[in-house]
This record gives structure tokens, sequence and C-alpha cells, in this order.
């Protein structure tokens, strides 16, 4: 609660006078949290953090506008959602997906071809799983998921209760499994 009349003050200061002291404050509070949200999206170091550096253009550019916004958690990571959508539809997804999952697997492991054809199946697997996802449970599933977030961090991000993101985490956690069990069964 403290953390969020701070973040509020910070907020206003930056709309109403321009304040870059209080933007870079704003800027190293959520800087680290917003790149892991959007690496979990777009699964690239370098372009997670594009994502985050236009996110942090966008708001000082429309500064004057963030008075208008209530809860500017929530406002920062769909804003960072948005982006990294954006920019991992401009890329050919499957294509720089499977290559950032076979450059994990060759550091992690020495593995056979079939090995390597499996585990890049799987991961595509999990990958539409999620993207197929309904919008609502996909964003709940990769801020817990992929962000680590807790279950009230949240809900405190999308003004909702507990018990919904605890729902929509049952619901994403059987659909993947759904999704994926299909594809062992083939």
């Amino acid at each position: 609660m403290e953390h969020d009349i701070k973040i509020q003050m910070l907020v206003e200061r930056v709309a109403v006078l321009n304040d870059k002291a209080a933007f870079e404050e704003l800027f190293n509070s959520y800087y680290q949290k917003l790149h892991r949200f959007a690496l979990g999206i777009v699964r690239d170091k370098h372009i997670a953090e594009d994502v985050v550096s236009d996110v942090f253009i966008n708001i000082w550019r429309n500064r004057a506008r963030l008075i208008e916004i209530d809860n500017f958690s929530s406002y920062i990571y769909i804003t960072t959602r948005n982006i990294a959508i954006r920019k991992t539809t401009r890329l050919s997804n499957t294509q720089h997906a499977d290559m950032y999952e076979l450059q994990i697997l060759s550091e992690e492991t020495v593995l056979s071809p079939e090995d390597i054809l499996l585990n890049t199946e799987l991961l595509k697997c999990y990958a539409d799983a999620v993207k197929a996802l309904p919008p609502r449970c996909k964003n709940i599933y990769q801020l817990a998921k992929q962000d680590g977030l807790r279950y009230k961090e949240i809900a405190a991000i999308l003004n909702v209760s507990v018990k919904t993101i605890d729902a929509q985490l049952a619901i994403a956690i059987r659909s993947i499994t759904k999704h994926v069990r299909s594809l062992i069964k083939n």
C-alpha cells in the first residue's frame, strides 16, 4: 500500500511538474520487473530491453495524461504487454522462439538430434498452448508463471480478486496440459 502511494506521487510529479528525477525513480522501480515480463513474451533479452525502453519513452511523451490513470501498475504492465506483442508479431515468431530454445538447450547439455526435435516440438506446443489461451487468462498466466508475480500482486495490478486469479490460472493450466497431452498422444 505504501509502495502504491509512493508510485502515485511519482506519477503525479512526472505528469504535473515534468520532474525528470521522479521519472527516473519510476524507471528504476519498474525496469527489472517489466524486463522480465517482456522477456516472457518476446523471449529475447535485447528485444525485451527495446520493449521496456519503448514503454518509458511513451510514458515520457504522454506524461501530461498520466494523471488520468487510476492504476499505474496495471497500466504499465498492459502497455508493456501490448508493445511486446506488437514487436513479437513483427518477427517470425516461431522461428525466433525455436532458435532461442535451441540455443538454451545447446548451452545446457549435448542432446541427440531426436531429443532436440522432441524438445523443440514440446516447447512449440507449450508456446502454442499459452498463445491459444483467452487474453485475460493468458495475461494472468504470464504474470504468474513467466514473470513470477504472486497472486496478490497480480490481483492488485489487474484490479480483480485473488480468487479470480486462482480460477484463471486453473483454467490456463488445464488448457495447457490438455494441449500438450494431445501432442504426446499423437
